[in-house]
């Protein structure tokens, strides 16, 4: 005769349950590192994206800041003297400075293009 079943007991013996939990720990383990692995893709990506375009934004905010708390950028060559003072628009330099990051972060391709 088999011995009565307690309601809410369970059927497994205790190295099934071990079997279970290390089971199930080692799919969670690697559900998580599938999951930080392309959290942590995405944000190397943006943050690539950020180190490219960041001396051109340092370059506007400090524009921006010399100039006072009104954001009005001028233009190059906006007024007729503009060229034969010193120290005039910083439009150069962040020009210079994104045309140096654009071709450092497309040196491959473009070496590939090229040569």
């Amino acid at each position: 005769m088999a011995p009565p079943s307690i309601p809410g007991a369970s059927s497994f013996t205790r190295s099934e349950q071990w079997l279970l939990t290390v089971a199930t720990a080692l799919v969670c383990g690697f559900l998580c590192y599938v999951v930080y692995d392309a959290i942590m893709a995405t944000a190397s990506e943006l943050l690539q994206r950020l180190l490219v375009i960041s001396p051109l934004l340092l370059v506007i905010v400090v524009h921006w800041l010399s100039t006072g708390s009104s954001l009005s950028i001028p233009m190059p060559g906006s007024e007729p003297g503009a060229i034969h003072r010193a120290g005039g628009s910083p439009w150069g330099v962040a020009f210079v400075l994104f045309l140096l990051c654009f071709l450092i972060s497309y040196q491959p391709s473009l070496h590939n293009l090229i040569f």
